[in-house]
């Protein structure tokens, strides 16, 4: 195993233990809602969000049980996120990460109730941490000028003629701009200076949108059961992507330019970033 795949391991178990003591217990009424909450959380999640959040943390010195707030947080609005985007009103998908959709196991309205009651546990999570700026990262990225502007062009462009600057908007907003809060977030815990968060921000931008070319490349080339969801569904749902834009070896190439300006700007950082390095790498590398 390499130090990356422990690293990984060891705070995705970390980040599955917090995850499991945060959310409200099963049996807690309404009884539907939190099963729903805990089944769309606890279901092998790779937790790269919450992860970068924490490597970041460490990256200033700081313990990862101080960046947990802010991850947990993170990853409950990803979570949220998900619920809603397999809505049958939105993508569509009975899938998830190889295990049936929230609407397709509790029903429609409990799937959009879920996504709502993750999203506001989010908040409830950093509310208690005492941390207002934290609060603000989270809810700048999450809101109508971040993740969920994403979403509203994403399903827009649905059948739309190819745009560059369209699939860019999208990309930015849907998926980028929250590894960004992330990034920024656990910068923040760790106390990071102006500049040095301004470097991990563009860092977290070229890593973000990367990351999604890659996930626009996987739809197109992997298949359901490496996913754990359905493969070539953007393409059913004429769905606009970075490859239907550009073409699938310009959106090779992209990744590959986008990961090298991260690392670079890493290599400007005074300090160790050889996780951080190593997760951007790993983050364009895998095959689900």
């Amino acid at each position: 195993m390499t130090e990356l795949s422990r690293y990984l391991n060891e705070k995705q178990a970390l980040m599955d233990t917090a995850l499991k003591d945060c959310l409200p217990a099963e049996g807690t009424r309404p009884a539907v809602l939190h099963q729903a909450m805990r089944y769309c959380v606890l279901n092998g999640g790779k937790r790269i969000r919450p992860i970068l959040c924490i490597a970041v943390a460490e990256t200033f010195g700081t313990r990862p049980k101080a960046a947990l707030a802010a991850a947990v947080a993170v990853e409950l609005f990803h979570c949220s996120t998900l619920v809603h985007d397999d809505l049958p009103c939105m993508d569509d998908d009975d899938l998830r990460r190889g295990m049936p959709t929230c609407h397709v196991k509790y029903g429609e309205a409990n799937a959009v109730l879920t996504g709502d009651a993750l999203m506001i546990h989010a908040f409830h999570i950093l509310a208690e941490s005492g941390s207002a700026r934290l609060s603000l990262e989270l809810a700048k990225a999450a809101g109508s000028m971040g993740v969920i502007a994403g979403q509203v062009e994403d399903l827009d462009a649905e059948g739309k003629k190819p745009n560059a600057g369209l699939i860019e908007f999208i990309h930015m907003n849907k998926t980028a701009i929250l590894i960004r809060a992330a990034v920024r977030m656990g910068a923040l815990v760790g106390g990071a200076a102006e500049d040095e968060l301004e470097t991990l921000s563009l860092f977290s931008e070229k890593i973000g949108l990367a990351f999604q070319i890659e996930d626009d490349i996987l739809d197109e080339t992997s298949t359901d059961e490496v996913l754990g969801k359905p493969a070539g569904s953007d393409a059913e749902q004429h769905k606009m992507t970075y490859p239907a834009v550009h073409g699938m070896d310009v959106a090779a190439e992209k990744v590959r330019s986008l990961t090298s300006e991260a690392v670079g700007l890493l290599n400007m950082m005074p300090r160790n970033t050889h996780i951080l390095r190593s997760i951007a790498e790993y983050l364009v590398s895998r095959r689900s």
